[in-house]
């Protein structure tokens, strides 16, 4: 289990107060309601880091096993391990997920959310509002690896 299951609990307790907070005011809500997009986003980009972090080190680690083997491709692998803190997290889930192309297609368009989120300032798309459920969908992808 990571540490993303305690950021989903974490998530979830403070939406729940927020909720709570929304239902007691008696007139307009829109600061709480903003503040509550604004945790949607910093909760999403913090799954996403320590996502990034795990992906990370599955990589590594895939890498690692790929450059012990004995055949031609063993000198691919190390240029690869050689060269490793360059590789972007794009190419580290093509790695990953090459056997599962549809859910790197879909991390693919969540990545493309978190670009928007942390360097546009954008809030998160109507797909994406859900980020429980999105969190628990990320620690089952890491319970796979």
């Amino acid at each position: 289990m990571s540490r993303l299951s305690e950021t989903q609990r974490a998530y979830g307790t403070l939406v729940q107060l927020l909720d709570q907070e929304i239902r007691k005011r008696s007139g307009p809500a829109r600061d709480l309601e903003r503040l509550r997009e604004t945790l949607d986003v910093a909760f999403y980009l913090l799954g996403w880091s320590q996502f990034e972090y795990l992906v990370r080190q599955e990589a590594a680690d895939l890498i690692d096993e790929k450059t012990r083997s004995k055949s031609v491709e063993h000198h691919a692998w190390r240029y690869l391990q050689d060269n490793l803190r360059a590789l972007a997290v794009r190419r580290r889930l093509d790695l990953i997920f090459h056997t599962n192309p549809a859910v790197r297609t879909q991390l693919d368009k969540d990545y493309e959310v978190r670009n928007e989120a942390a360097h546009n300032y954008r809030l998160l798309p109507k797909e994406a509002k859900d980020v429980s459920a999105w969190l628990l969908k990320l620690e089952d992808l890491v319970e796979k690896f």
